[in-house]
């Protein structure tokens, strides 16, 4: 393990009001990503495991049609939508209106650069 699996492997960091999908079934509106210990975890809103691997066995990309703010991640064999901070804009995906959807934007690529360095595929 060198240094950089090390340091991923102890930070932890908790994306919360996540909106959480599977196709275009949504799981959860204020779910929540966990990367911790090695590990991604997707809560439901009900903060009940959805699905969790270790991060070198995780893909994720971002998902091109929503500039961003996005990621698919494939977890055992199954895609998930992902959206950190994007659950608290319900109603206004395609126009989010006031607020801040480049926080959304950055929170993606924050979960996408943890999951890259924890040794995923992407």
């Amino acid at each position: 393990m060198d240094t950089m699996e090390r340091e991923t492997a102890t930070r932890e960091r908790i994306f919360d009001e996540v909106h959480i999908g599977k196709g275009v079934r949504p799981l959860a509106q204020h779910g929540q990503v966990t990367v911790a210990h090695g590990q991604v975890t997707l809560l439901g809103s009900d903060r009940r495991r959805i699905a969790g691997a270790p991060l070198s066995r995780v893909e994720a990309s971002k998902v091109r049609f929503t500039g961003g703010k996005t990621l698919a991640l494939r977890i055992d064999g199954t895609r998930y939508n992902v959206s950190p901070g994007w659950g608290d804009r319900s109603g206004r995906f395609l126009r989010p209106g006031p607020g801040h959807p480049e926080d959304v934007e950055r929170a993606a690529d924050e979960l996408l650069r943890l999951i890259q360095s924890g040794g995923a595929a992407a």
